[in-house]
């Protein structure tokens, strides 16, 4: 169907936390600034920074990239490790447009501002006693960003975030505001509630919630031939499983959780415990190994066995955000990739194959994840059940081979590659791994014909602004 007539026509990673921005000036000046991601694999500078605290302060920001003839780009938290955000131009920050608009309690349908951070949220539904219905394992991102790279959990029976969008208020590159859902200017809804940011701005994000529940979580160490060729029917028989894998070692951390009542009582060791497990070795002699090995690369080997040994933690049932989400200090850089769950088992052991054969040794684990088939057109689980496999490397040594390596093994088992995360994939080789991918681009090209919102990369992603375009 037609994307609608409030379309006219006659309309491109990452940046620093609020704390970088002026606190009280909607735009910086001009002149380049610097910014970079969590990761530091992407740096950039740009001309403008715009932080709107209104609706009528995005569009008055639309409108003055428009008349400077340049592009813009929205910054969240500055989670992606793909250069999906940077730009020379006018960067946006929604970080002072934050916070809850309506909740209907009965039917769990909550509006956020797109700039609000997901570990924000949880407080802001408490009162309600709803919750998000998954997590990952990071809550550093605002909800725009999370659902326009397909931030994903873990779950055989549940979707990604952009998954439980039901509506999105969106602000078009002619500055006109749309309210979209499955009923209204429909296939701009479908296109844009995971769109990369290349449709317009999320000014208002609808998610279906559920109530408030506790996650039961246990870890348990296992052999690693027995977890991957298991994988999927155990993942099917839980609320949640994921597996970590430390190339060239025998076994596997096995992380496996149940939803439990919000009633449920908590249980957590005593909190000078669970500090030693999580900071001190977790992060801190995490950390230390891992500049070791970055140092004298031959220590990779020892590190990555003896953290397979003490990777698991103690028993938790807690609050769901409190046990979805891990505090990551020791950074890093990651791919990821989209596997139909049916070819899981004959990817993964041609990659162990691989990994084996080149002698790969890192430091840092894979991590293996499932969730449910969705109808997002640019989901990574767009119409198929979807295992990942993310590969991680310590953010002081070069990723490049490594992560490639992935790439290459991954590509004949139809491997979709993580939107915000690092890949070599263009437009010519995405096209045939989504089915909706044309008639997403053909949505884009009405919603932004003149590519304000894109930026080459996103060129080599998406292909570029319709034909007679002006480049912004």
């Amino acid at each position: 169907m037609p994307v609608g007539s409030r379309l006219a026509p006659h309309l491109t990673a990452a940046a620093r936390r609020l704390r970088a921005l002026a606190p009280s000036a909607p735009e910086s000046p001009a002149g380049q600034v610097g910014a970079t991601n969590w990761s530091g694999s992407v740096a950039f500078g740009h001309e403008h920074l715009a932080a709107p605290t209104s609706e009528e302060e995005i569009v008055r920001a639309l409108a003055l990239a428009r008349r400077r003839g340049q592009g813009m780009r929205v910054i969240g938290g500055g989670h992606s490790f793909s250069p999906l955000v940077a730009t020379g131009c006018t960067l946006l920050s929604l970080d002072r447009y934050q916070g809850l608009v309506r909740v209907d309690p009965a039917s769990g349908l909550v509006t956020l501002r797109g700039g609000t951070r997901l570990h924000a949220i949880a407080p802001l539904l408490a009162a309600h006693v709803l919750m998000l219905e998954t997590m990952g394992d990071i809550d550093h991102q605002s909800i725009a960003g999370a659902i326009q790279t397909g931030t994903h959990g873990t779950g055989r029976a549940f979707t990604g975030f952009a998954g439980t969008v039901r509506g999105l208020r969106i602000a078009l590159a002619d500055g006109s505001v749309l309210d979209v859902d499955a009923e209204r200017d429909a296939d701009l809804f479908q296109a844009a509630r995971l769109g990369l940011g290349a449709f317009g701005v999320i000014c208002e994000v609808t998610l279906q919630t559920v109530p408030a529940y506790r996650l039961a979580m246990v870890e348990t160490t296992e052999p690693i031939d027995d977890v991957a060729a298991g994988f999927v029917r155990t993942s099917a028989q839980h609320d949640h499983q994921e597996f970590f894998w430390f190339p060239g070692t025998a076994r596997a951390t096995v992380r496996t959780s149940t939803r439990v009542g919000a009633d449920a009582p908590v249980v957590r060791v005593p909190r000078p415990l669970e500090l030693r497990q999580t900071e001190v070795l977790g992060n801190g002699a995490f950390g230390a190994l891992c500049r070791a090995a970055a140092a004298v690369p031959a220590l990779s080997g020892p590190v990555a066995e003896i953290a397979s040994r003490g990777f698991t933690g103690p028993a938790v049932t807690d609050d769901a955000p409190r046990v979805y989400v891990a505090p990551r200090r020791v950074r890093f850089h990651e791919s990821e990739w989209a596997i139909p769950a049916e070819r899981f088992a004959e990817a993964f052991d041609a990659l162990r194959r691989r990994l084996a054969a080149d002698r790969v040794r890192v430091t840092f684990p894979l991590e293996i994840r499932r969730i449910g088939a969705d109808d997002v057109w640019l989901s990574t689980a767009y119409g198929r059940d979807t295992v990942y496999i993310a590969a991680h490397r310590y953010r002081a040594e070069d990723p490049a081979s490594y992560l490639r390596l992935f790439q290459e093994v991954l590509a004949p088992f139809a491997a979709r590659p993580h939107w915000g995360k690092q890949h070599g994939l263009t437009a010519a080789q995405l096209r045939p791994l989504y089915p909706r991918f044309d008639d997403a681009r053909a949505v884009r090209d009405q919603a932004d014909p003149d590519g304000l919102f894109l930026t080459p990369y996103l060129r080599d992603l998406l292909g570029p602004a319709r034909a007679g375009a002006t480049p912004v």
